[in-house]
């Protein structure tokens, strides 16, 4: 991809705050529905922007060398949402949701690949105050 990722400052907040998110996602997919059925094609937007987000954020902090291990791991987490859904009593799995899950995965990499790798680096960018040759801010 020809990009070149700069160290992260804080990546310790980008990862504790992507493991927030990844929670929060399993706790949704988990949760009651409050009886009201979602609609099918509402449900599957969601799983896809869900995971659209997930890889975009996990692609905006990792080294090239990593990609493929995110695009992995997301696929398999979507993939144990819908194992752990099928033992819910009031929730159910679905193939579609886990392939909405993968296309969303699929979408997230090539924004990613397109415009929005190393994203949380340039946020530290312009966060950064300004420093001159001596290291001293200005």
């Amino acid at each position: 991809m020809g990009l070149n990722v700069q160290p992260l400052r804080y990546r310790w907040f980008w990862l504790g705050s992507g493991t927030v998110l990844v929670a929060l996602v399993l706790i949704a997919a988990l949760a009651p529905t409050g009886g009201v059925p979602p609609f099918a094609l509402s449900d599957k937007l969601l799983h896809f922007a869900t995971f659209a987000f997930l890889t975009v954020w996990f692609l905006g902090m990792v080294e090239p060398r990593l990609v493929w291990r995110v695009l992995v791991a997301l696929v398999l987490y979507g993939l144990l949402i819908e194992i752990l859904q099928r033992f819910t009593p009031y929730r159910s799995s679905e193939a579609w949701d886990l392939v909405a899950d993968v296309a969303g995965v699929g979408t997230g990499w090539l924004l990613a690949a397109t415009s929005l790798r190393g994203w949380c680096g340039r946020v530290e960018a312009l966060l950064a105050p300004a420093r001159d040759d001596d290291g001293r801010r200005r």
